[in-house]
């Protein structure tokens, strides 16, 4: 009888001691992943800072460089070229040596090649640095999300990247602003500067990271060719990259000159203007609190019909109702409608390739890249040719049509998973 009493006290306390060490280990896992998951935002937050804080300082590189405002726009192109085109190479790269590993070398070189463009004095020499500093930026918010799909479950996905969108997309309204601070009362230099060192922080955790990532064996890894066959031959993947090359096509049209809108129509600043962009941010942040909650309610396959309704009636605002408060509230509720659409179709990428998720999401972002490129160029005919009035119409109605075009995923495809580890 003692000795029955005597193992099974032995084996309660055994199994409380592998309770209690799993429960530490997840602990401590949740921990690193929060801290990772800061890292990656943060290192998206410098790469679209960087990307778009350069458009307000044209003006003010053309007369330092002793070029012309037409000429200095060519670093935005240098810059967005390779960022677009370079995005299907380091996919595989990723899921070949690491994602972390691959985030880590990209963020690095994007660090010294950004530091390079405070330093160099001649516009030919800043035209390659931005070429080079595209050609790294490309690896990071991709690889950091195919990293998300790694880390975090299915169910935790949908919050952790869109926390992550949130803190990338305030570096494309916050870089706006500070670009335009920096260029009133700075030099251009400094800003370059200032992206440049802050990445070291991120790098840090990075390498703390690293220490503990599983290298994958070259044998391991599909071909690449192989992957990027497998996903081309699955409808359901056909479907993801045409709706983001949609939504980027419609909502980076019609985004791009609501700036333009608050100072043509609205006789606003530049300066104003700035910051009303960045209450984007704002709806994007709050989205990215609220999703887990929406997502539970309405189910994945309906989180993009309700996010691109919610961006059509902030579109529809601006464009019935010529007001400032009226700009203001759409930036609002642009951001939190993109929080919800946008995560929500970066979730089923993430799951297209489960073996190969890196691929997946370069593919991804080269769609919304493709869009988010010839989208600007469409409306700005529109612009053009009709007025911004007929352009901020055909924008809502073009955002209409996509969120009819979403509900194809209130019934995605059964066994994804399943589905793609086989054929690999």
């Amino acid at each position: 009888m003692i000795y029955k009493i005597l193992v099974r006290n032995s084996v309660s306390m055994s199994l409380w001691k592998v309770s209690h060490r799993v429960s530490t280990i997840t602990l401590q896992d949740t921990s690193r992943n929060r801290g990772l998951l800061w890292a990656l935002g943060f290192g998206g937050f410098l790469v679209n800072a960087d990307n778009r804080a350069i458009a307000p300082m044209l003006a003010a590189i053309a007369i330092a460089l002793h070029t012309t405002p037409s000429a200095a726009a060519l670093l935005v192109t240098a810059y967005s070229i390779p960022y677009g085109v370079f995005q299907l190479g380091y996919g595989p790269m990723a899921d070949r040596i690491g994602k972390v590993r691959t985030i880590l070398i990209a963020l690095c070189l994007f660090a010294v090649g950004t530091i390079g463009c405070a330093v160099v004095h001649t516009f030919t020499s800043l035209i390659v640095l931005r070429f080079v500093t595209g050609m790294f930026a490309a690896g990071i918010i991709p690889t950091s999300l195919a990293e998300i799909g790694d880390r975090f479950s299915l169910g935790e996905r949908p919050r952790a990247i869109a926390f992550f969108m949130s803190l990338s997309t305030s570096g494309q309204a916050l870089g706006i602003v500070i670009g335009g601070i920096v260029a009133q009362f700075l030099s251009y230099r400094y800003l370059f500067l200032i992206l440049g060192l802050a990445a070291f922080p991120a790098l840090l955790v990075f390498l703390r990271q690293k220490a503990g990532e599983q290298q994958q064996s070259p044998a391991a890894a599909p071909p690449v060719l192989s992957r990027y066959k497998v996903l081309l031959r699955r409808r359901f993947a056909w479907l993801i990259y045409a709706l983001v090359l949609c939504e980027g096509l419609i909502f980076f049209g019609g985004f791009t000159f609501l700036g333009v809108y608050g100072v043509k129509e609205l006789h606003l600043s530049y300066f104003v203007i700035g910051l009303l962009t960045a209450t984007y941010s704002l709806g994007a942040f709050v989205g990215s609190r609220t999703i887990s909650r929406a997502l539970a309610r309405l189910g994945a396959g309906r989180m993009p019909i309700f996010g691109a309704a919610i961006m059509t009636c902030a579109f529809g605002i601006i464009w019935l109702w010529p007001a400032v408060a009226a700009l203001t509230t759409g930036f609002v509720i642009l951001g939190f409608g993109f929080s919800y659409c946008h995560s929500t179709l970066q979730t089923h990428a993430t799951d297209l390739l489960p073996n190969a998720r890196a691929t997946a999401m370069s593919l991804f972002a080269f769609s919304l890249f493709l869009g988010s490129g010839l989208g600007p160029m469409l409306t700005g005919y529109i612009y053009a040719g009709l007025g911004m009035h007929w352009m901020l119409g055909a924008v809502t109605v073009g955002m209409a049509l996509f969120t009819l075009g979403c509900v194809s995923l209130v019934r995605p495809p059964k066994s994804v998973d399943q589905q793609t580890t086989v054929a690999l």
